[in-house]
């Protein structure tokens, strides 16, 4: 099998972490040479090797791992010396979550056929399955030291090493392929993406551009070496060539949503929601089969105050895919900021039934609940005991059950939550004004005043 069908053969089971509790039961004993049938001639036994070969590829592509380790071990105990069948091994081991077996089939397999790089990336590979980052870094360095004008073995480390968020190996990895292919446009561009990756960000422009400018290449290359750039940029906090770069991006290359909700996301961090939406709009009409897009354009034309537009695309994404929690939030916020409190209420609820482990559910529900008429005091207080269990360090949870407290009247208990509520978070005013209300309510107009002396200072500092 080849090493990018290896590669997708392992990456399938490197987070199964149980497979190391059940490995008796799965994997299947190794066959001994005495096992083998030792009267076959050398010619039958390679004829038989052959067609368990082809056996064990046609197990592995039919994910049966256990029987096709057994076929490549069956296979090896008759030409021991083959490297393919001790790698095809490696292979199924590691398919089957044996890393251990895997990594010592690809070490034999490496010393039976030094010359070829795939049995040490694979050993790399398992060595990160197994946790075991000095033997990772060790095979690193003997490919580095083997294979240094093998292009093609480092570019394949960078993209694992970066998938794995390993980026400065990866970084080192791209280096390596950059220099042997004597700085090509591809390796550049890849070059330039981990550079953006580990933060190494003028690096990353300086080769971005350099690829962007270069009208001899393909528009494709370019728009993505733009997007780079453009990302770089927005890491810096350069916010204008940032959005110069990806519109760029966008004109070389207009057939990927990469950079269209790369630029739609800048102009909603600087609250330009009607750019935003232009440009969602314009991915839309380009890329028309892109779910990607339908959420965030349906959030910006809600804060772009284009309400029914932005339900519409909502709804139409839950269509398609109804289990997407984020646009049950945005039909809420949009309920909300049209003061249709049913509409915010019955969203977050539909949301809680099918999600009922999404983040400040309860926090959400409470809010809603507080914007109808009557608010449903009982249900909010529930809803916020619900909360508090779940997430004891929000603030905002402790300074929801104060208000509803002060609403009913019962001021003594708004104290405890809202005091709690100013421990979290000291520099929000919001807790010391409805703590200096119950203060007030309760008579004690020395700690009130005190309180209301807090909330003006906070607001005096901090930023307009």
């Amino acid at each position: 099998m080849s090493l990018t069908g290896a590669c997708r053969f392992i990456a399938a089971f490197v987070r199964c972490g149980f497979f190391a509790a059940i490995a008796a039961v799965l994997w299947p004993p190794v066959v001994s040479a005495a096992d083998c049938d030792q009267s076959l001639s050398r010619q039958e036994r390679v004829s038989r090797f052959k067609d368990l070969d082809q056996n064990a590829e046609s197990a592995m592509r039919g994910r049966r791992y256990s029987e096709a380790v057994q076929l490549y071990q069956e296979a090896v105990c008759l030409v021991p010396d083959s490297p393919r069948g001790l790698y095809g091994l490696g292979m199924a081991q590691a398919a089957a979550g044996n890393f251990l077996g895997a990594r010592d089939s690809f070490q034999a397999s490496d010393r039976l056929q030094p010359t070829a790089p795939s049995p040490l990336i694979m050993q790399a590979r398992v060595n990160f399955s197994l946790h075991d980052m000095d033997a990772l870094k060790s095979n690193l360095r003997d490919i580095a030291l083997r294979f240094p004008n093998d292009a093609e073995a480092h570019e394949t480390l960078a993209r694992f090493l970066a998938e794995q968020n390993l980026f400065v190996l990866a970084l080192g990895e791209a280096l390596r392929s950059t220099q042997v292919r004597n700085g090509s446009p591809a390796s550049r561009l890849q070059l330039a993406v981990l550079e953006n990756t580990a933060g190494a960000y003028e690096d990353s422009i300086r080769n971005g551009i350099a690829i962007e400018q270069d009208h001899s290449l393909p528009n494709e290359l370019r728009g993505s070496a733009a997007g780079i750039a453009g990302l770089s940029y927005e890491s810096l906090g350069q916010t204008e060539p940032a959005i110069r770069y990806l519109k760029e991006a966008i004109e070389l290359d207009p057939s990927h949503d990469n950079s269209y909700l790369a630029l739609a996301d800048l102009f909603e961090q600087a609250q330009r929601y009607p750019e935003a939406v232009e440009i969602l709009e314009r991915a839309r009409a380009n890329i028309p089969g892109s779910m990607n897009i339908l959420l965030p354009l349906g959030a910006d034309l809600i804060c772009a105050e284009r309400y029914r537009e932005g339900i519409a695309i909502l709804n139409e994404l839950l269509r398609q895919s109804p289990e997407t929690a984020e646009a049950y939030v945005g039909l809420a916020d949009a309920g909300r900021r049209m003061g249709e409190a049913a509409a915010e209420a019955n969203a977050l609820q539909t949301l809680e039934r099918l999600r009922p482990d999404y983040p400040m559910i309860h926090v959400l529900l409470a809010r809603a609940m507080l914007n109808r008429q009557p608010p449903p005091y009982p249900k909010i207080l529930d809803e916020l005991s619900l909360a508090a269990a779940k997430a004891p360090g929000d603030p905002e949870v402790f300074y929801l059950q104060g208000k509803v407290y002060f609403a009913l009247g019962r001021y003594e208990e708004a104290l405890a939550p809202l005091q709690k509520s100013i421990q979290l978070r000291a520099l929000d005013p919001a807790p010391y004004y409805q703590l200096a209300k119950a203060y007030q309510k309760l008579g004690k107009t020395e700690l009130a005043h005190e309180q209301f002396e807090r909330v003006r200072y906070l607001e005096s500092v901090s930023p307009k």
